[in-house]
């Protein structure tokens, strides 16, 4: 996962193997080594219950949780460019999947999709 942090946004961009395991497991967790050796950690979680996006803590450990049938038909519509955002206090919450890494992982099914078996 990529964070960026920039005037009042934060925005989290998955790979489609992060997003592979958000939505089977339910949540994905990732942790950013700090220069005095801790770790900064972020938690994206599915919430069945949820109508909109929340967000708790601060960068050192963040956790986003998401509407799961929202969330879900934004990913659906991939590869795309927006992000599933949502605000929290003076924050604005962005989370994508990363455009380039779809178009390849859809190039690279595509591709062995069409390849034949050997007779």
């Amino acid at each position: 996962m990529k964070l960026q942090v920039a005037a009042g946004q934060l925005r989290l961009r998955l790979s489609e193997e992060e997003l592979a395991l958000l939505t089977a497991d339910g949540s994905f967790h990732h942790a950013v080594p700090c220069p005095d050796g801790s770790n900064a950690c972020c938690r994206l979680t599915l919430q069945a219950d949820a109508d909109a996006g929340d967000c708790e803590g601060d960068l050192m450990d963040l956790r986003v949780a998401l509407p799961r049938d929202a969330f879900l038909a934004f990913a659906a519509e991939r590869p795309r460019r927006d992000g599933f955002a949502f605000a929290c206090g003076p924050l604005r919450i962005v989370v994508e999947v990363d455009v380039r890494d779809s178009h390849r992982v859809r190039r690279a099914a595509s591709s062995t999709a069409g390849q034949s078996e050997p007779n």
